[in-house]
C-alpha cells in the first residue's frame, strides 16, 4: 500500500463530495429534516467537535465493516438510483452496439451487490485509524453542521469498506462506470479505482451547475456542448471528453412549434425538494383554466409519494406521458428531455425552494417562467418556441444535428483500448 497516493485519493474525493454543499456552508437544498435531526449536535464549539469526533470514532474504530463482493466483469457500475441506471443502460447499449459487451445488469452495480460484515484484520484495523485522523484533520477545514458530519462519515465509512473489499479480493483490469460525480459512493468508488490504477468513465445523468467538483474523469461521456462549457468554466478538465445525445431527435422535437388549438392536458414535474404549499395552490390555479382538459403530476423518484393521496382530480404519472402535452417544471434537468419530446415547458420556481433558475434555462432562453396569475390563463400561447430558439436549444440537445457521430467514433475507439 502507497500511503501516499492511499492519502491523495482520499482527500481528493472529499474535495469533490464537499464542494457540492460548499464545504459546509450548506445549500437550502441538502438540509434535510432527516439529517438535521440526526446530526443535530454537530455545531461549531468545543461540545460539538468532541461529539463530532466521538461521530467518527464510533463507525471508524469499531472491529467490524461492511464487505462489498466484487462483480465478476469487465465493467463495474455504481449508482443506485432510476436515474443513473437509465445511463448504465444507455451506455452499455453503445458498448454492446460496437464492442459485443453484455448489456447492464445489476449484478454488477457495486450499489446491489451483495454485502456482509467482516471482522478487520490488524492491518485494517491500522488503515482505520489512519483515516480517523484524516477525518479529524478535516472536520478543522469545513464550516461543522449536521449535514457536513453526515457527508464526512458516510464518506470516509464506504472508503475503508471499499478499499477493504477490493484488496481481498484482488481488482484486477476492470472499467468502473458511474453518473454521478459528487455523491459519496460513485466519488468513492472512483477514487478507489483509480488508486488500483483502473479507468473510470463518468456517464453524465443530468444538467449540471456551477457548484459541481471539476471534471477529472479518463472518459466523460457528456449529454450537450452546454455541459461541456459549464464545467470548462468550473475548472481544467482532464481525460477525454465526448459529446453523445441519450436519443436521437425524431420529428417529435419539431412538433413544439404546433399552435395548440384544443384543450391541452398540462403535466406538473416535481423537484426532490418540491414544495407542498405551492404546489397545491399551482394545481388550483390550473383547475381555473377553462382550456385545460387535464391536470397530472410525475413526481421525482426520491419523493415518498404518500402525499399524492392528498390531490384531488390529479392524475399521477409514474414517467414522463407518452402523449402531447404542456409541461410546468420548477427546477430540474429534465426540461431538456421533455423539449426534445416536443413538449413545450414553462418553468414556475415556486414549486421548489431551490431557487430561480438554478440550471440557467431562462438565462440561456431555453425556456420561459411563468407566474402564478399566468396559470389561470392559456400561458402555452406564450410566442416563445420557434426558429431562433432551436438554434439556442442545439446547445443542450446535440442530436439536433449530426456533428456528435464524430465523438461516438472516438469514444469507441477510446473504449477499445481499455478492451
Amino acid at each position: 500500500m502507497s500511503f501516499i497516493s492511499f492519502t491523495k485519493f482520499f482527500l481528493k474525493g472529499l474535495q469533490r463530495n464537499f464542494k457540492i454543499i460548499r464545504y459546509g456552508d450548506v445549500p437550502e437544498i441538502y438540509n434535510s429534516t432527516a439529517v438535521l435531526e440526526r446530526y443535530s449536535f454537530a455545531t461549531p464549539g468545543v461540545t460539538g467537535y468532541l461529539l463530532s469526533i466521538r461521530e467518527i470514532g464510533r463507525h471508524l474504530l469499531r472491529k467490524g465493516l461492511k464487505f462489498y463482493k466484487m462483480p465478476n466483469s469487465p465493467f463495474i457500475y455504481c449508482g443506485g438510483s432510476s436515474n443513473n441506471e437509465r445511463e448504465f443502460y444507455f451506455f452499455s447499449h453503445l458498448m454492446k452496439d460496437f464492442l459485443s459487451a453484455n448489456g447492464y445488469r445489476r449484478d454488477e452495480n457495486l450499489s446491489f451487490v451483495d454485502t456482509k460484515m467482516i471482522r478487520k484484520t490488524g492491518f485494517e484495523y491500522i488503515v482505520s485509524v489512519y483515516l480517523f485522523i484524516l477525518c479529524l484533520l478535516y472536520l478543522f477545514r469545513i464550516k461543522l453542521g449536521p449535514v457536513s458530519l453526515k457527508y464526512l462519515v458516510a464518506y470516509v465509512k464506504i472508503f475503508l469498506s471499499l478499499y477493504v473489499s477490493t484488496r481481498r479480493q484482488g481488482i484486477g483490469k476492470r472499467v468502473l462506470v458511474v453518473a454521478n460525480d459528487h455523491t459519496d459512493f460513485p466519488v468513492v468508488s472512483s477514487m478507489i479505482m483509480q488508486y488500483w490504477g483502473n479507468p473510470v468513465v463518468y456517464v453524465q445523468h443530468a444538467e449540471v451547475s456551477y457548484l459541481f467538483p471539476p471534471l477529472d474523469f479518463d472518459v466523460s461521456v457528456l449529454r450537450n456542448q452546454k455541459t461541456l462549457d459549464v464545467y470548462r468554466e468550473i475548472g481544467k478538465i482532464t481525460g477525454d471528453s465526448y459529446i453523445i445525445p441519450r436519443q436521437e431527435v425524431t420529428e417529435c422535437l419539431y412538433s413544439i412549434f404546433e399552435v395548440i388549438s384544443e384543450d391541452c392536458h398540462v403535466v406538473i414535474y416535481l423537484s426532490s425538494v418540491f414544495d407542498y404549499y405551492y404546489l397545491k395552490v399551482c394545481i388550483d390555479e390550473l383547475k381555473k383554466n377553462e382550456r385545460i382538459a387535464s391536470v397530472g403530476v410525475k413526481p421525482h423518484p426520491r419523493i415518498d409519494r404518500g402525499f399524492l393521496n392528498s390531490l384531488e382530480e390529479v392524475i399521477v404519472y409514474d414517467s414522463i406521458p407518452s402523449f402531447k402535452h404542456v409541461a410546468l417544471v420548477p427546477n430540474s434537468s429534465v426540461v431538456i428531455e421533455l423539449l426534445e419530446l416536443g413538449n413545450p415547458v414553462f418553468q414556475y420556481f415556486e414549486l421548489d425552494n431551490i431557487g430561480r433558475d438554478y440550471y440557467g434555462f431562462v438565462k440561456e432562453e431555453i425556456t420561459p417562467e411563468v407566474s402564478l396569475n399566468h396559470l389561470s390563463q392559456p400561458f402555452w400561447e406564450l410566442e416563445f418556441y420557434d426558429e431562433g430558439w432551436l438554434s439556442k436549444f442545439s446547445a443542450y440537445s446535440p442530436s439536433v444535428n449530426e456533428s456528435w457521430r464524430k465523438d461516438l467514433a472516438r469514444l469507441v475507439c477510446k473504449m477499445k483500448s481499455y478492451m
